[in-house]
């Protein structure tokens, strides 16, 4: 049976859920494969970038898609976070800030969803928040030694990863809000 072009974004979600399981796996079980780990990583973020791109580009939005991408991407983080954290690599105040974002999007999400029976879609200050991640995760695990003699830089780091989660946080809302009024304005004109 000849796959349709418009799965290729689910595909690419469900494989990145697939390589979170096997950064971890790596990440413990084999740490002397560190490199592995990394390249996983690195290929889970650039699968996240070209399912973005393409459900956008050519219209391939599904409602799995829209459930599919997110978890894939907060499995990945998640699993990346406790790895590097259990392993001392990022610090308590990076690891508590993000996993509060990530239960504040998702109790967000599942309040906007039953209001308005509409799944949401990442916006482009999320995606910022996303490269950024992962950037400064990749970055951690190439360059620990380093950073390790330049603490100040990983903390720099790891503090503006924190605080673009929470700007898209307030953003998010401040979009919420609009649409809602939006939803709500629309809804008084036909009365």
């Amino acid at each position: 049976m000849k796959m349709k072009m418009k799965h290729i974004p689910n595909i690419l979600s469900a494989a990145r859920i697939i390589m979170a399981i096997a950064f971890a796996a790596v990440f413990v079980f084999r740490p002397e494969r560190l490199s592995i780990a990394v390249f996983i990583f690195v290929a889970a973020g650039i699968t996240d970038v070209i399912d973005g791109f393409l459900a956008r580009k050519f219209g391939w939005i599904t409602d799995l898609g829209k459930i599919l991408d997110p978890v894939a991407d907060k499995l990945m983080q998640l699993v990346a976070l406790f790895c590097l954290f259990f392993s001392r690599l990022i610090p308590w105040w990076l690891l508590v800030p993000i996993i509060c974002k990530e239960l504040i999007m998702g109790v967000g999400s599942l309040i906007f969803y039953k209001k308005s029976s509409v799944i949401g879609v990442s916006a482009g200050y999320g995606k910022a928040y996303t490269v950024l991640f992962y950037i400064v995760i990749a970055a951690t695990l190439v360059f620990d030694k380093w950073f390790e003699a330049h603490l100040w830089v990983k903390y720099v780091l790891c503090a503006a990863t924190a605080v673009t989660g929470y700007v898209a946080i307030v953003l998010y809302y401040i979009t919420y809000l609009k649409g809602k009024l939006l939803i709500k304005g629309k809804a008084e004109d036909c009365k």
